[in-house]
């Protein structure tokens, strides 16, 4: 189904939760020559690690290049997103906010291309489901969300990550990067790699192998796209091409479309579609029954 939304005035009041956005416990994942990765968990009102809770996993955008580190947190402790996983904390969630390796800029530098970030993001989730028995976690109840390439980075491990017996609820890619074949983003595909499955095949796979609209399975979770129609940074085709290919094969997507909105909108700290960003959460609150 295809959803198209006129930009109203929205009541919903995010600055309480933007106060609250790092995270409750910061833990390194894992270690890449020695510098640590990091995730946040924020944990919900009267946490018990005995119950058994939802969990809501976010990826940061920033061109796979960037992440954000506000003054008041010194280090990385939850990015951008972290507003937003406090708010589903909030909900009665366990949200994680993961990092990633930074790749280098155009994408190039040997061990921090956007393959690796794509590997530090499946590292990130066996991490988190490594932990569910400790943490409490209802393995059947993990959502999986991103935003720009940190979308695409979502939309990366929803079609890729295999665990037996597992699968995630519900995948939400925002504004995402899906197909680095034939859209401007091929330029931060690598000319070279010594990735232990790139350097498999051959060179004119790669961006076939680093796109998600290539990669579904059979087994694909259910996947609800949010896409602002005047994006100009990752045009909302990419979008509309990977609903396509998910309703030809029957399986389980949606496609809401916000009008009049550009890049970035979910960013509620410094978004100049602030209407549109609480249009977008009012989309997952409504799939996810909250």
């Amino acid at each position: 189904m295809i959803y198209n939304y006129e930009v109203t005035e929205q009541s919903l009041d995010l600055e309480p939760f933007a106060a609250r956005h790092s995270g409750d416990e910061t833990v390194s994942y894992k270690k890449v020559f020695g510098e640590d990765i990091y995730l946040s968990f924020y944990y919900p009102e009267n946490y018990d690690s005995k119950k058994k809770y939802p969990a809501f996993l976010f990826i940061h955008g920033g061109g796979w290049a960037t992440n954000q580190i506000f003054e008041d947190q010194g280090t990385w402790q939850g990015d951008h997103l972290g507003y937003l996983a406090r708010y589903y904390a909030d909900k009665g969630f366990i949200s994680v906010s993961i990092d990633y390796r930074l790749a280098d800029v155009k994408g190039q530098k040997e061990n921090y291309q956007v393959i690796d970030s794509c590997d530090d993001c499946m590292d990130a989730v066996d991490f988190v489901l490594d932990r569910a028995e400790e943490k409490g976690i209802d393995l059947n109840r993990v959502y999986i969300l991103g935003e720009s390439a940190g979308g695409h980075l979502a939309a990366y491990v929803t079609t890729c990550y295999k665990r037996e017996g597992f699968n995630f609820k519900a995948s939400f890619p925002i504004n995402a990067i899906t197909d680095m074949v034939s859209d401007k983003w091929n330029v931060r595909v690598p000319l070279a790699s010594n990735h232990k499955e790139l350097s498999k095949i051959p060179k004119d796979e790669y961006a076939y192998y680093m796109s998600p609209l290539f990669r579904i399975t059979e087994d694909i979770c259910p996947v609800v796209l949010i896409h602002g129609s005047e994006d100009f940074v990752v045009p909302l085709a990419h979008s509309e091409k990977f609903h396509e290919k998910l309703t030809n094969m029957g399986k389980e997507c949606e496609l809401h479309i916000i009008k009049d909105t550009s890049h970035a909108f979910l960013l509620y700290e410094y978004t100049s579609f602030i209407n549109s960003c609480k249009i977008g959460i009012s989309i997952i609150d409504k799939y996810l029954g909250v």
